[in-house]
């Protein structure tokens, strides 16, 4: 789940977040003493995963720093040093520009965010032995272009997710009220508003739940099955809003070639909004077809296009620091002497928020 709004912090703000990194530690049992970990110089709240790493007492952070939408690489990584340096943490934070840096011969524990991606051969072969790679998230949510598997199995490098579901995470409770404030954000009224859901598995439901306990009346599209967008004309011409929440399917939704047109839609309601989280769509195509839409930029499908840190920092700060705890228990049993799947069943048994790849709640 990954987005990187830059909010400007006031004091309090901060000082919130630091109680808040200081809790994830604790609760997860995060101790990166001795420990080189990889992961990214990003923005807004992505930009603290460096910080709780080094916070739980990480020898060094690299972070790896590129060009992005959100800010040139070295802007983003003069952020993270002056904020580093606020918290105390100067020293222990490297910005990297190049995944050709021969620091990286020392990284023992990897995440699989977004300027490190790809995680390919090429980069495993890098890292110092015994290293492994911890997922950000479930590992249903894997995607083959991001971190190269069979290379992982060949060289002995352990991968495993993070459970999200956790009692100390419950990271997809936050999914249906940043459904919510998406829907507000367009200016829809929730209460008797009517709103059409369009998704498949526990997003969609998650969605669905809160929407109505919100006082919202909700129509819910499966769109496991083909056509059913495109079957739903008599609710899409009622509705105030289509939410579009399918972060399993990969095909298009809302576009040309897809279940519905943008055209096609706005001839049949003109005024209904559009409100992406994830699934296939066209927000060009929407704008063209005089649609209002939400938010400035949809993710391709796979991707989210906001996640729940646009809610606030807690659940990244959460869900990051049990994922390094997964990264921390899988390094534990490389330095036992066990590789591959022996250091991936090790870490299950000694991590509460370790997940093995096969797990498909977010997926049903």
């Amino acid at each position: 789940m990954e987005s990187h709004s830059s909010p400007h912090l006031a004091r309090g703000a901060e000082a919130r977040i630091r109680r808040l990194v200081a809790d994830a530690i604790a609760r997860t049992g995060l101790d990166l003493r001795g420990r080189c970990v990889l992961t990214e110089a990003a923005t807004g709240h992505y930009q603290l995963t460096p910080l709780i790493a080094a916070e739980s007492g990480a020898e060094r952070v690299f972070a790896m720093a590129r060009d992005s939408r959100f800010g040139a690489a070295g802007e983003v990584a003069r952020a993270l040093s002056e904020r580093a340096a606020s918290w105390g943490l100067a020293e222990r934070i490297v910005p990297l520009f190049a995944r050709e840096d021969p620091a990286l011969a020392k990284a023992e524990i990897v995440t699989n965010l977004g300027h490190v991606r790809p995680i390919d051969a090429a980069l495993l072969e890098r890292l110092a032995p015994g290293a492994v790679v911890a997922l950000m998230w479930e590992t249903w949510e894997f995607r083959a272009e991001d971190v190269d598997r069979a290379a992982c199995r060949r060289l002995g490098v352990p991968l495993l997710g993070t459970d999200e579901h956790h009692p100390d995470l419950d990271i997809f409770a936050y999914v249906g009220p940043l459904a919510a404030r998406l829907i507000g954000e367009l200016g829809i009224e929730l209460v008797r508003g009517a709103v059409v859901v369009a998704g498949a598995g526990e997003f969609a439901a998650l969605a669905v739940g809160a929407l109505e306990r919100a006082g919202a009346r909700v129509v819910r599209v499966d769109t496991a099955v083909p056509g059913a967008l495109a079957g739903a004309k008599e609710a899409l011409r009622r509705a105030d809003a289509l939410l579009l929440i399918d972060h399993v399917g990969r095909r298009m939704l809302l576009g040309e070639g897809g279940e519905i047109a943008p055209a096609d839609l706005a001839a049949l309601n003109p005024g209904i909004a559009i409100a992406h989280l994830c699934g296939g769509a066209d927000r060009d195509a929407c704008l063209r077809a005089g649609l209002v839409v939400a938010p400035a930029r949809f993710a391709a499908p796979g991707h989210m296009s906001l996640t729940t840190d646009h809610l606030g920092p807690r659940p990244l700060i959460d869900l990051h620091a049990a994922g390094l705890r997964v990264g921390q228990a899988m390094r534990e049993a490389t330095l036992r002497g066990l590789r591959g799947e022996a250091a991936e069943a090790w870490a299950l048994a000694h991590c509460p928020y370790a997940q093995a790849f096969g797990h498909a709640d977010g997926a049903t």
